[in-house]
C-alpha cells in the first residue's frame, strides 16, 4: 500500500515538475541549414518553418502562406507597395498587418509583412512573448539547437552567474549591444569600443562595418591587414576579413577566428555579433533592454 502511494506521489511530483516548465518556458528546437537557424512550429494553428531573425521589421511572411492559411491567421490587412532589403535581396511587401498570433507555445505580437517575392517566414525574436505573462525574454542557446520564450519568473533562476549587458535598439529595430573589441592578429593587438548588432541572420561570429569610423581605425595604419576574398566565378572581390590569433568580445574570447569586413553604408554600428556569437547561452530581456550572457 505505501509502495503504491509512493509510486503515485513520485508520478505526480514529475508531473507537476513537467507543467511547471511549461509554464515558465516555450521551448523551440532548431535545425541548421545553409548557415540559419529554423524552427518547424505552428502559427495559429497552422504548420509554419519559421527562420530565427532578429534583423526584420516584423513577421516576414510569403504570400502563399498567407493565402493558404488566412483563414486561420485572422489578421486584418492592407495592401502596401513597400520595399524593404535584408538578406542581400530587396523586397516587395503586398500587404501589412498587425498581429498577435499564437506561435507554438508561446506568442508573437507586432508587424506582420507579406512579400511576393520570398518563400521563406522569418520571425524576429524581439517580438515574441511569453502567454501567461506576455513577457518579451528569449534564451537562445545555439550549442543545444533551441530557444525558449520565458517567463518573468524564470528569469532570476536563468541568469544566475551570467553578465548583464545594456540593450538598445537602433533606427531599424535591431537589438545592439556596446562593448570593447579586442583583436590579436599577426603580432599586433588593438582594441575598440562601440555598438555591435545582435544578429540572428548571420552566420559568423563577428562581422565588421568598414564605414564606420573606429573599425577604419584599426586598419588604418596597415598593421593588422585585411585579406581580400574573391567570387570564385569572377573574381570580384565580395568582401574582406581578417584572421584573428585571439578576439575578446563581451568580455568572451576567441582563439583562430576569422572576422568578416564590409561596407554598411546605411549603418553606422561597428558591425554584427553573428550566430556563432551564440553557440553559449544568451537571454535577451526586451522589457527591460538587458542581455544576459550565460557561463
Amino acid at each position: 500500500m505505501m509502495k503504491r502511494i509512493y509510486h503515485t506521489l513520485l508520478l505526480l511530483f514529475l508531473f507537476l515538475g513537467q507543467y511547471c516548465m511549461a509554464q515558465t518556458e516555450a521551448v523551440f528546437k532548431l535545425a541548421l541549414e545553409h548557415g540559419h537557424f529554423y524552427c518547424e512550429t505552428t502559427l495559429n494553428g497552422a504548420k509554419a518553418k519559421l527562420m530565427l531573425e532578429s534583423g526584420v521589421p516584423g513577421l516576414m511572411m510569403s504570400e502563399a502562406f498567407y493565402e493558404a492559411h488566412k483563414d486561420s491567421l485572422k489578421m486584418e490587412v492592407k495592401e502596401s507597395d513597400e520595399k524593404i532589403r535584408y538578406l542581400g535581396g530587396l523586397r516587395h511587401v503586398k500587404y501589412t498587418a498587425q498581429a498577435r498570433l499564437r506561435m507554438g507555445d508561446a506568442i508573437f505580437e507586432g508587424p506582420v509583412k507579406i512579400t511576393s517575392d520570398d518563400n521563406e517566414l522569418k520571425i524576429p525574436i524581439q517580438m515574441l512573448h511569453h502567454p501567461q505573462d506576455n513577457s518579451s525574454i528569449v534564451k537562445i542557446d545555439l550549442g543545444k539547437s533551441q530557444f525558449s520564450v520565458c517567463s518573468r519568473d524564470a528569469l532570476l533562476k536563468l541568469t544566475t552567474d551570467a553578465s548583464a549587458w545594456n540593450l538598445t535598439y537602433n533606427q531599424f529595430g535591431m537589438p545592439v549591444v556596446t562593448t570593447s573589441l579586442t583583436i590579436s592578429a599577426g603580432g599586433y593587438q588593438k582594441t575598440i569600443t562601440g555598438k555591435f548588432i545582435a544578429d540572428m541572420g548571420n552566420a559568423s561570429l563577428l562581422f565588421l562595418n568598414k564605414c564606420n569610423t573606429s573599425v577604419e581605425k584599426l586598419f588604418s595604419d596597415g598593421k593588422i591587414s585585411l585579406k581580400d576574398a574573391r567570387d570564385k566565378r569572377t573574381g570580384k572581390v565580395v568582401a574582406q576579413g581578417v584572421y584573428a590569433e585571439e578576439l575578446t568580445i563581451c568580455k568572451r574570447m576567441y582563439e583562430n577566428v576569422s572576422v568578416g569586413v564590409s561596407t554598411f553604408k546605411s549603418l553606422e554600428e561597428c558591425g554584427f555579433l553573428g550566430l556563432k556569437f551564440f553557440t553559449m547561452p544568451a537571454i535577451f530581456d526586451f522589457d527591460e533592454d538587458k542581455l544576459y550572457l550565460c557561463k
